[in-house]
Order: structure tokens, then sequence, then C-alpha cells
């Protein structure tokens, strides 16, 4: 009589085993994946899971894939003690069923068959925005961002994060239309912030905007219409998108008067102190030291586009340094214009790697011969930094090292600059 008991209970948990895989709410069912890294590519582990129960001494889950001609062929059959299975499957139509097993290792039931889907992840793009101000029945207008990019798709998920620091900030509203997608905000300080956007498959991207003030209210219709024109040139000015270099560039910068200088976006500027270490080459065989303190360095970068991978840009660097020995004293300065690539890891915190080219001026005195030195040598390299953000504020500290080499015609040379400073977003 116990074991028709148990009979009964496992059917009963076969017709409701459908229910606990599908009945879940939106927030739940974002348990049921998530992302590996398996020699070196992303990989999706789909979780099917089902509420586990008692005198069940182990299950048996069939995975049956469709295909085009809408055919159903067995792709796995697996014992299971545990109430779930881990599956990596290709986009496409699926159908399972669990069958269960009693205490005496028997078979007990076994569920109907249960269709599903799986999705292809799109990885969402965000390349720039734009800002409108809606009017409200009291108070401040409210604030409309638009965000424009690719695979931005149904079910996606915003959050908004000011870059003086905080927690997340919830829009009232958020329509997600495939290329855009539009966030509307009770009310949101101006400022620098940085918006993310989650896909349902997991992956995200982010794109930093800075929120321009509502325009003054007007006292009559001439004030009206000056204080119209300044508040679209404040705007066009403070709509700087870190990214935004393609068509939808014209929508963040309105109503430019024609031959007016473009907007540069995400201008940065700063000071180092860079010391030298030589490495190689007859250039430095005069000087005893493997270490001269005095040295110097300003950047002057700006990065116009920007993906999800990263940030792309152009920096100017020009550089001085002090050379001494017993017989010479030489100053050794260093223009060149680098490629810049910044990588944010969070929101204060970014990797910033740079590559250019330029001239290195050589210029000072000989004792012994009481000659002066002055030459060019054409001079390329690179390095690597990191920039963290002050929070509060537009500053930041930046350190690294980067490598320079002098294309001699006789002797090339080389040396390292570790660099320290600070700098300032614009």
């Amino acid at each position: 009589m116990a074991g028709r008991r148990t009979q009964v209970f496992i059917l009963f948990f076969l017709f409701l085993l459908p229910g606990f895989l599908f009945g879940q709410s939106p927030e739940d069912t974002e348990r049921f994946f998530y992302i590996e890294r398996i020699g070196g590519e992303d990989r999706f582990i789909q979780r099917l899971s089902w509420e586990k129960t008692d005198y069940v001494y182990r299950y048996e889950i069939t995975v049956e894939e469709q295909s085009g001609s809408g055919e159903y062929a067995e792709i796995l059959r697996e014992f299971r003690t545990e109430n779930f299975i881990e599956l990596s499957l290709s986009p496409g139509s699926y159908r399972y069923r669990i069958g269960v097993y009693n205490l005496l290792n028997r078979p007990a039931g076994i569920s109907p068959w249960i269709p599903f889907r799986v999705f292809p992840a799109l990885q969402p793009e965000l390349y720039s925005f734009s800002q409108n101000f809606l009017p409200a029945e009291t108070g401040d207008p409210q604030v409309e961002i638009t965000l424009r990019g690719a695979n931005l798709v149904d079910g996606a998920e915003p959050r908004i994060q000011s870059e003086s620091g905080g927690g997340d900030i919830a829009p009232r509203a958020f329509f997600p239309e495939g290329e855009s997608v539009r966030l509307v905000f009770n009310r949101l300080a101006p400022g620098p912030y940085r918006v993310w956007i989650r896909n349902p498959g997991g992956l995200e991207a982010s794109l930093s905007v800075t929120v321009a003030p509502p325009p003054a209210p007007a006292a009559d219709t001439a004030v009206a219409d000056e204080a119209d024109t300044a508040a679209d040139e404040a705007a066009a000015d403070a709509l700087v998108g870190e990214s935004d270099t393609g068509p939808a560039a014209d929508e963040a910068v309105p109503d430019r008067a024609a031959g007016a200088a473009p907007d540069i976006r995400g201008i940065y500027v700063s000071a180092e102190y860079a010391p030298m270490i030589p490495l190689y080459g007859y250039v430095f065989s005069p000087f005893d030291s493997v270490f001269y303190p005095a040295g110097v360095s300003l950047r002057v970068g700006f990065t116009p586009l920007m993906r999800s991978w990263g940030d792309l840009g152009l920096e100017l660097t020009p550089s001085l340094n002090r050379l001494d020995s017993d017989a010479v004293k030489i100053h050794m300065g260093t223009v060149r214009l680098n490629g810049l690539y910044q990588r944010f890891f969070t929101d204060a915190v970014a990797l910033v790697l740079r590559a250019g080219a330029g001239a290195s001026f050589i210029y000072g005195t000989e004792d012994q011969v009481s000659a002066s030195i002055f030459t060019w040598i054409f001079s390329a390299g690179g390095g690597i930094f990191l920039r963290c953000f002050i929070p509060g504020t537009v500053l930041y500290l930046e350190g690294g090292a980067e490598f320079n080499h002098l294309f001699a015609k006789d002797d090339p040379a080389g040396y390292i600059k570790p660099a320290l400073g600070l700098g300032a977003r614009f």
C-alpha cells in the first residue's frame, strides 16, 4: 500500500513538473543560464531544473532537437540524481521530458514532452546618445535619454550610475527599439553618467554620457527666444558622448551654425613626472647613471570614438628630460602623436594603451671642447597605463610606463620612462 502511495505522489509530481520549469517570473528565469569562458571563448550554459521531491532514486532526462523539417531527433539521454542538468545548446528548438525512478530503482512515471527554445545571445553595442526634456505637470521637466547602437532587443535591462559615485538610478520608463533605446527619468541631475544595457543573453555594453541642465524659464517672448537659443547651445556643448562619431552624432549637437568648429568629445589633459631609464644606444654612452630623475611629460588627448570594447582616440605628448655627466649636459625633448585605446574596468578605473611616432630633439653642451650639441632623431614607441578617476571630480591619477626607440642611423637607442601624473577630463 505504501508503494502505491509513492507511485501516486510521483505521478502527481510529474503532472506539476512543467509548471515548475516554465512558470517562473522574468526575474527567476535569469537563474537558468550563465556564461563560462572556455579556451578563450565565451560559452553559454543553460540550466534546466525542477523541484526536488522525496521517494525518487534518480531522474532520466531526454532532450531532442527539432530539425528544419519539424522532426525531432534525440541528442541526449542521461541519468541524474540531482534535480537539475546543465547543457550548452546551440540556438534552435528543443523538447525534453523527465522520467523518475522510485527507491527500488524502477521506472515510476514519465512527464509529457516540454518544448523550449534557445535564442542567440546578441552583443549589444552603444554608439551615441541625445537628450530631450519632456514637460511635467509640476516641478522640473522629465529627462529623456535616447541611446543609439545595435542589438538593443526586447527584454534588455538598463542601469545608470553617476560617475561621481552612488548606486543605480532606475528610469521611470524604458523603451528598447532595436537600434535605439529611450530612458525617461522623473529627475536626473546634470553631470556625467555611465549607462549600461544588458541583453537577455547576459551580454552588456556601456556608454558615458553627460546630462545637460534643463533650459531656464523665460520672462517674456524676446527673452524666451534668447533663453531657448542659449539653452540649445548649452545642450549642444554639454551633450558629450564619448563614443559618437557616427551618423547619429549630429543629433547630439543640434542647431550648430554652419562653419562652427565641431565639438571634441572626451578631452583628457594631464601633466606627469617622467624620469628616464636608458636601455641601450651610443647616445647614452657619455653618461654613467642608469636613472635620470629630471623629466616631465604633458599629454593632451581626446577619444571621439567609443564602442562596447573600448574608447579610441588620439593624443599629443611633448616631454622633456635632462641628462648630465661631468663632460656633457644635454636635454632630450620628444614630441609624439599617439593612437589611444581606453578600456573601463569599473566606473572609476580604466586601462590606457598608447602607441605612436614622432621626433626626439637632443641639445646641450660638451664642456671638454666647448661645443654645442643639437640634433633630432625619428622615434616611436608605446606604453601601458592605469587611469583612476577621483570620485566627485573631473580629476584622475594616471601611472604606468612607456618605451621609446630612437632610429639613429649609426647606433639606435632606446629607453623606458615610468610616469605618474594628475589629469582632468573635460
